[in-house]
């Protein structure tokens, strides 16, 4: 700790904390506008960093980190719209909060939640970086396909409640991430059907809109003159949960904190996995599961402390190993490149004050994060009293420019609209849509794990032999969906004959 407080000064200077406070804001706005994101934001100020010394500059992009994955909850409540990939559980109980009339709660439970999971991430990046590296540096290939495996198959058994469906959607998601060239050897075209376009593969963003939004808009469209919701908010400045949802979630606010924390310490998992194996894990834990996907402040806690739980887990490799956690994380390790910096294993022994430095500012921009979130979610809140008939015209203006901006190009908009087509017959059939974008998201990092075990154990059968975690977790995600529909079925089948 002493350690710490003796580079307060270089953080706490008003040059460094103006840059901050610029830089949550923008990571706010940017996390929460669909189409935009936290690597875009953390990118676009990454030139202006170049100008700077090495605290300001680093801080600076730490600040947009922590603002962007928080941010990106505002969209996910107030319009079931996802601002980043990280928020995408977060609309699962998020915006039926929404609904019941309780933006204001659910948005200020979502705050507080990220403000707890980025705290615990920074004093886990203090006390036990070197440990959870030693431990993250032991998993190979198999063991990484183990748990994007089991994810996979967790949400899609827990997500509705009928276990086909979900595992059918999930499929589908799997199929869309294949879209494009091969990513192992950069040869083999996959579902392109002759539109180059699609040779670069389907963008997470575009996904996202296609998927979300399309459909959002299309059933709202039939629906326009019906009072859709009413946000039903207290006028106060400072939003905080109230006394129940702040003080009676603890045991999942910690659980997602470890969870989101350790799944930030593997390279490349993310703060999508981390939030829904986080609320997988709270729904089957929870005295009240039937409640998850009804508006539970326990599914917004789980998803929104384990997401922003990543951030600073993600920071361990990319300080311990030289290796970045996720996209922004690469992002500031050439920010640090660039000011001369070399970061690995040499870096806690050579530069302990820059480790020091960098976990405070990590913990000043989880409080600056929720000090400007709180302050703004009288505002956000208000968003859902604009009439939909003004609004829906505006979300689909949004979604059109952040589709387009992606790559430059009108086919983009095409791709949403099949996308959107999609989405919107699941969801009338009851398909649930969050398993199909789990599938998206995770389903080419499920390919390359699995094509890099068998690259080096030879076969799927000699990965098997290996008594590793990845063989627990790839037969604990066989026997999830197979457990999961027997005991439906059964109860069922009770059901039916009256016992």
């Amino acid at each position: 700790m002493e350690a710490i407080m003796s580079v307060a000064g270089s953080i706490l200077n008003p040059e460094v904390m103006a840059l901050m406070c610029l830089g949550v804001v923008v990571g706010i706005i940017f996390g929460a506008i669909p189409g935009l994101n936290t690597p875009i934001a953390v990118a676009l100020l990454l030139p202006f960093s170049f100008a700077l010394d090495t605290v300001p500059a680093v801080s600076l992009l730490i600040a947009v980190y922590m603002g962007g994955i928080s941010g990106g909850l505002v969209s996910a409540i107030l319009l079931r719209i996802p601002g980043t990939a990280a928020a995408i559980a977060t609309t699962f109980d998020g915006y039926p909060m929404c609904q019941k009339g309780q933006a204001a709660e659910a948005l200020a439970i979502g705050t507080f939640g990220s403000f707890i999971g980025g705290l615990f991430s920074a004093f886990a990046l203090w006390l036990i970086a070197p440990s959870l590296t030693k431990m993250a540096i032991k998993f190979g290939p198999w063991e990484y396909f183990g748990i994007t495996f089991l994810s996979l198959c967790l949400v899609s058994v827990l997500m509705g409640n009928n276990v086909v469906k979900g595992l059918i959607s999930m499929l589908i998601g799997l199929l869309l991430s294949t879209v494009g060239m091969s990513s192992m050897d950069g040869v083999v075209k996959r579902f392109t059907f002759n539109f180059y376009q699609l040779e670069a593969g389907l963008s997470m963003v575009i996904v996202i809109i296609g998927i979300y939004a399309v459909p959002e808009i299309l059933a709202t469209a039939g629906r326009l003159r019906e009072d859709m919701t009413s946000a039903n908010f207290e006028k106060k400045i400072f939003y905080l949960p109230s006394k129940k949802n702040m003080l009676g979630y603890w045991p999942c606010i910690l659980r997602s904190s470890v969870i989101g924390t350790f799944i930030g310490v593997l390279p490349g998992m993310g703060s999508s996995t981390g939030s829904m194996l986080s609320y997988a894990a709270a729904k089957k834990l929870s005295k009240h599961p039937e409640e998850f996907g009804q508006g539970t402040p326990e599914g917004v806690y789980a998803t929104e402390v384990s997401n922003n739980a990543v951030t600073g887990g993600a920071l361990i490799p990319m300080l311990s190993l030289g290796v970045p956690g996720d996209s922004v994380t690469a992002i500031i390790m050439a920010a640090l490149v660039m000011q001369g910096i070399s970061v690995g294993p040499m870096l806690f022994t050579t530069n302990k004050g820059l480790i020091h430095t960098l976990i405070l500012a990590v913990f000043v921009a989880n409080i600056l994060m929720f000090v400007f979130q709180s302050f703004g979610i009288p505002i956000f809140a208000r968003i859902v009293q604009v009439p939909r008939y003004y609004l829906m015209p505006l979300i689909a203006m949004c979604c059109v420019i952040g589709c387009v901006s992606v790559n430059n190009r009108v086919f983009d908009v095409y791709v949403i609209i099949v996308l959107g087509i999609l989405g919107y017959a699941l969801e009338k059939n009851h398909y649930p849509l969050p398993p199909l974008l789990l599938g998206f998201v995770l389903g080419s990092m499920v390919e390359q794990y699995y094509r890099r075990s068998l690259m080096y154990y030879g076969s799927f059968w000699g990965c098997m032999s290996q008594w590793s975690a990845g063989s627990f977790l790839v037969i604990a995600a066989v026997l999830i969906p197979v457990v999961s529909f027997m005991m439906k079925h059964m109860s069922l089948k009770k059901a039916g004959t009256g016992q």
